[in-house]
């Protein structure tokens, strides 16, 4: 540092009351009257009331700490009780299911081994027929014999006649003593032949000729 003045800086005294200039000795500023360099050791500085410290830190970590270890132990446990739950709820699925699976499975197994069985038929079809006249020559008025339908569900009448223009009636009767006509039920000759169908909840049927002809009727029936 050059020695040369460009200006000087004084400070004051405060036991003369007297203001001094600064100089520089040997490139030292000199702060007291002998000259002599006080040395400023920073470890020794005493530090505020207050300030941080490391033992508050320590005191704060701990806390942290603490609070970290609540938490984690916390949702531990509530998970837990939550896979809990859930084994419970898949426990009771799984027993239903299988339960309801034997009990499904149970009633197939018997269907398939009413099915799988031997069809057996309780009554076979029968059929039966009577030839209520056989070229009879019969006048207006007259019957033909009677058929017994008694076990039969379906009747059919036919035959054939040389009368082809009037028709021929049909008698029911419930003990072959006493006949009534069936309603408006008839049959019209189609060039001398005839045949018609019907449901036979009645026990006897015979026919009933409305002119002279030579006639052949046949009643069928089945169950």
């Amino acid at each position: 540092m050059s020695n040369s003045i460009h200006g000087v800086l004084h400070v004051l005294d405060s036991t003369s009351g007297k203001s001094r200039p600064l100089t520089l000795a040997s490139n030292v500023l000199s702060v007291d009257a002998s000259g002599t360099t006080v040395p400023v050791s920073i470890t020794s500085v005493p530090m505020a009331t207050g300030a941080a410290t490391s033992a508050l830190q320590t005191t704060g970590n701990a806390s942290l700490t603490n609070i970290e270890n609540s938490l984690t132990s916390t949702l531990v446990v509530e998970d837990i009780t939550a896979q809990g739950h859930l084994s419970n709820i898949e426990n009771s699925l799984t027993s239903t299911l299988v339960v309801e699976d034997t009990t499904a499975q149970g009633h197939l197994s018997n269907i398939e081994s009413s099915l799988s069985g031997t069809l057996t038929v309780t009554s076979s079809v029968t059929k039966a027929e009577t030839t209520v006249s056989s070229a009879a020559a019969v006048t207006s008025g007259s019957y033909s014999s009677s058929h017994d339908c008694s076990s039969q569900r379906k009747i059919i009448i036919m035959g054939s006649t040389t009368d082809s223009s009037n028709n021929i009636d049909i008698y029911v009767s419930q003990d072959d003593v006493d006949y009534y006509k069936l309603g408006n039920f008839s049959i019209y000759p189609d060039n001398g032949a005839f045949a018609s169908m019907f449901d036979a909840p009645y026990k006897y049927v015979k026919l009933r000729f409305n002119s002279s002809a030579t006639v052949t009727a046949i009643i069928a029936g089945s169950n």
